[in-house]
């Protein structure tokens, strides 16, 4: 008869599991007064920065969205602790595609309806299809025009988000038009485009592209910023660090 040991496919392994946050639920409380409960397979890899927290936040039919994860993994959207999630993505808008980030989103999904390659009556019919399927929101690209942003927000009653790249004429018929939130994307230039757009609009709800490094982050705030976009790692990045630990890499002295 074989001796070997029984082996449970859902037993803890720190040497073979290492994404795992911990062996047992955990339960704890920070300086701040706030209970914090994790479960024993809590993945922290995808959390928002800390820095993020000091952000105003836009409140969404009675939520206060401080952070969204810019991103289309299904992985990722399933075990950041953002806000939210925006998911914006470079091909044409399909309801296919948001009913599955839809499926494992735990959190508010403002998902993208064109604007750049899908344009015209299109976007509209995305955004109310969008609606449907329980969006929180809709975003636009930039390219679109001012007289799409007015059209969507007539058609849905659920934010219409208008990406900008500049605070320009384009970015001043976006907000006439009736744009519930200006989504700042504007590279390196992004904290600078947010100071000027708050200038003339205070009242606009903004949210920024927050940048890699805290001090990033700190200046899109102190620009104006109600809310910051984050891009977590992807679920590639992730699992080449998780396979070079695997393998020992970087162990050897």
């Amino acid at each position: 008869m074989s001796t070997r040991p029984s082996i449970s496919l859902f037993s803890s392994s720190e040497a073979v599991a290492i994404e795992q946050h911990s062996a047992t639920p955990s339960v704890s409380r920070t300086s701040t007064g706030t209970a914090r409960v994790e479960g024993r397979l809590t993945s922290p890899v995808a959390r928002v920065p800390e820095s993020t927290a000091v952000a105003g936040g836009i409140t969404v039919k009675g939520h206060t969205i401080r952070t969204f994860a810019y991103t289309t993994d299904a992985a990722v959207i399933r075990n950041t602790n953002a806000d939210a999630i925006l998911a914006v993505y470079p091909f044409t808008g399909e309801p296919v595609i948001t009913q599955a980030l839809l499926t494992v989103a735990q959190q508010p999904l403002f998902v993208g309806v064109g604007g750049g390659t899908t344009t015209g009556t299109r976007v509209v019919e995305l955004a109310m299809v969008a609606e449907m399927q329980g969006a929180a929101g809709v975003v636009i690209n930039a390219p679109a025009p001012a007289e799409t942003i007015e059209a969507a927000m007539n058609a849905v009653d659920i934010p219409v988000v208008a990406t900008v790249t500049s605070d320009d004429e384009i970015t001043e018929e976006k907000i006439l038009a009736g744009a519930a939130i200006i989504n700042v994307a504007a590279g390196a230039r992004t904290a600078d485009v947010v100071a000027s757009i708050r200038i003339h609009h205070p009242e606009v709800p903004i949210l920024a592209s927050g940048g890699a490094t805290d001090e990033s982050i700190a200046a899109t705030i102190q620009a104006g910023a109600d809310a910051l976009s984050w891009t977590p790692p992807s679920a590639q990045q992730l699992q080449s660090v998780m396979m070079a630990r695997y393998r020992g890499d970087g162990l050897k002295q």
